[in-house]
């Protein structure tokens, strides 16, 4: 059967794994599969459960609303999951507080359990703050949560929270859309306003299922003017560990701490700091089944930021130190693959003990690609348990670690579950799932084919897609895509996107520049407070060996787009090189100074870029790395991008860049989303998705 080419409108057919969880028995896997209804413009969850040795899979909820984030009892007789619809017929009661700025509240997902053998979930909780992060206890008796609590008000129930109505005072009822800020860390782009509101972590004890009168109650163990993530227990089931900053200029800085907590409190009680690092980006924790060692990633250089390597440190409850196992290993942990539009939420990318406390599994990036390792706790070797060119999202074991189930990307694969067995030379691996093989089979992909190239003193990693459906002899537009963060990855992961750009007839150019991870720490932290220098003369090198690698390219039609970061090193090349025929600048960011204080982490973007100095005390710095300043020099047909809700980069970032380049004159346009954040292209509504490419393909094909 001859395959057609990918289309725009194909981002409705894909099927998204998420959140692998393998049973404590190994002998099944629970996890999260995600699709988009169409006609309802938004996506769907439900909990899977496959056999890991046959490969059948059911279905084990409906998945009416979002079903996520399931956990195994650890007998293996219960499954705890979080879910924003009521496990029973029909819908939840009224949410509460109509009208409210406040989006961390009213709506957010409720902690429930199932038996994986079927039946009816039980939904445990009604909090107002919804519920997140389940784990459960070492004996199966409680569920540790995180839920956002005003500090003034404790823990309160979808049923108590009071609604605003039509005999309420009109001043009250008219004015419940104020927001009032008294915090730092007060939105968050894809979540919006926080208000008074702080995560918290409580603790439910779980009924017998079998009881259906009773309750589940839930008791806050930790409240204040503070937050707190990531609860895990302590193999004794006294006590939690988790992350925050619960100092007083907490709100302020990127350092972490890890806390202790009572786990047995009736009432709030205060954390107890027993470590501290200068960076946590993932707030990921595990600890020792022997209970002498609590696992986290981070570093300790206050001027690296999210540019330094996450590395493996061991905390002594007891003593209150921490030892960095990798400290000589220059590779960050954790997936920081960053170029895949068709992925779920991904799940666990470790550190995860190993049974008998000898050692870790944690992810590793390394040029282009992520894979599991093990780490060993004395002397801290790095093995790599898989091979291949592709990039691991997240894994799980069984109790004793005798199977492993991965999530994995590769170019030509969305992500799929795969099973790692050890056998007599190491580690096997099994496909266990293709959800996406009857639409993929229907469709031409491109193949990346990856190269590299000299810039500099360096070499740059990158790859170029080519043209689906090319002729030999025929050259082809090119768009060089440039990457979001920095501190992120370009993978070997797929892409619809650029899928849909080569089977339009274009090549995709895309590499890790400096400011990448997976090359070394230096390699990242070479652009430090240095936006478009080293980075913009990475991307351009790329370029040109591409063309001159590749006889399918034609160099006199080049294209150029990119989004968040990449958007201002899409802006900032265009004003250097009118040579471009076209440019697509996506929720860009243009001027440094202004996002400073709108953006959601400008603040902490300040204490790592330009030697922690603020944007009064040298705003020629922040300007002299603003595009704003070099607007002037653009020539290129440039589309702008963005969303109305970005709160990363906000709405006036974009909405600048068009008015420069009207007042200008260069031919633009101004695409502008509303109800979208900064994630539309990744988590947008679906139709909104499918409308920003082809805007993208229809720029290109205007001008390219």
């Amino acid at each position: 059967m001859k395959k057609r080419p990918i289309t725009s409108r194909d981002l409705l057919r894909f099927r998204m794994v998420s959140d692998p969880q393998v049973s404590p028995d190994g002998r099944r896997v629970v996890w999260v599969e995600t699709w988009i209804v169409g006609e309802e413009n938004r996506y769907r969850s439900r909990l899977c459960l496959t056999d890991i040795a046959t490969g059948t899979t059911t279905p084990l909820t409906v998945g009416r609303g979002h079903d996520t984030h399931p956990r195994w009892s650890p007998d293996g007789g219960r499954i705890a999951f979080l879910s924003t619809e009521a496990p029973a017929a029909g819908t939840m009661a009224s949410m509460g507080r109509p009208e409210q700025p406040v989006a961390v509240v009213g709506r957010g997902p409720q902690l429930c359990v199932l038996s994986p053998d079927g039946g009816v979930p039980r939904r445990l909780t009604r909090l107002y703050g919804g519920a997140h992060e389940p784990a459960w206890s070492p004996d199966g008796t409680r569920l540790a949560i995180t839920t956002y609590v005003d500090p003034t008000r404790g823990l309160e129930t979808v049923d108590a929270a009071d609604v605003t109505g039509e005999d309420v005072d009109p001043y009250a009822r008219f004015n419940r859309d104020v927001l009032v800020v008294r915090r730092l860390r007060w939105k968050m782009d894809d979540v919006g306003y926080f208000g008074e509101y702080r995560r918290h972590i409580a603790v439910v004890r779980v009924p017998d299922l079998d009881d259906a009168a009773a309750t589940a109650p839930a008791v806050l163990i930790t409240c204040g003017w503070y937050e707190l993530s990531r609860p895990t227990w302590a193999p004794d089931g006294r006590s939690l560990a988790a992350v925050g900053n619960a100092r007083p200029d907490g709100e302020g800085v990127r350092e972490a701490c890890l806390y202790l907590l009572d786990a047995t409190a009736e009432a709030p009680t205060e954390p107890k700091e027993i470590f501290r690092l200068a960076e946590m980006r993932s707030n990921a924790l595990a600890w020792s089944p022997d209970g002498a060692a609590i696992a986290i990633c981070g570093h300790n250089d206050r001027v690296l930021g999210h540019y330094g390597n996450q590395r493996l440190w061991l905390v002594s409850p007891e003593t209150r130190t921490g030892t960095c196992l990798t400290a000589d290993f220059d590779y960050t942990l954790g997936d920081y693959s960053r170029n895949a539009d068709v992925r779920g939420y991904g799940g666990n990318d470790g550190p995860s003990w190993l049974p008998d406390s000898s050692g870790l599994l944690a992810l590793v990036n390394h040029a282009g690609m992520v894979h599991l390792h093990e780490i060993a706790r004395e002397g801290g070797r790095v093995q790599r348990l898989e091979e291949g060119d592709h990039a691991t999202i997240a894994f799980s074991f069984d109790r004793a670690c005798r199977t492993i189930v991965t999530l994995t990307s590769d170019d030509l694969t969305p992500g799929d579950l795969f099973v790692l067995t050890r056998d007599g030379h190491g580690w096997s691996r099994r496909r266990l799932t293709d959800v996406n093989r009857d639409f993929l089979d229907e469709v031409e992909l491109s193949r990346p084919i990856r190269f590299a190239s000299p810039s500099g003193d360096v070499t740059v990693h990158g790859w170029v897609l080519p043209p689906t459906q090319r002729e030999p002899g025929r050259r082809y537009p090119v768009i060089l895509y440039n990457g979001g963060g920095p501190g992120s990855m370009r993978a070997s992961v797929f892409c619809h996107e650029w899928q849909v750009y080569a089977a339009a007839g274009y090549a995709v150019a895309y590499c890790n520049t400096r400011g990448n991870h997976g090359y070394g720490e230096a390699f990242s932290a070479a652009i430090r407070g240095k936006w478009g220098d080293l980075d913009y003369a990475d991307s351009m090198a790329f370029l040109r060996a591409a063309c001159a690698r590749f006889d399918f390219i034609d160099a006199d039609r080049l294209g150029v787009a990119g989004g968040s970061y990449g958007g201002y090193l899409t802006t900032w090349i265009v004003a250097r090189h009118p040579e471009f025929k076209a440019a697509v600048s996506d929720r860009c960011l243009f001027n440094r100074f202004g996002m400073s204080g709108a953006s959601d982490i400008g603040f902490l973007l300040d204490q790592v870029e330009f030697d922690r100095k603020l944007p009064w005390e040298v705003p020629d710095i922040y300007l002299a790395r603003s595009p704003m300043t070099w607007v002037a020099g653009v020539r290129t047909p440039t589309l702008v991008i963005h969303s109305a809700q970005d709160l990363r980069c906000p709405i006036d970032q974009g909405e600048s860049l068009y008015m420069a380049l009207r007042r200008l004159g260069v031919p633009t346009e101004l695409v502008r989303f509303p109800d979208e954040s900064h994630n539309l292209s990744r988590g947008g509504k679906p139709w909104h998705r499918i409308f920003r490419i082809d805007r993208y393909l229809d720029w290109f094909s205007r001008w390219l």
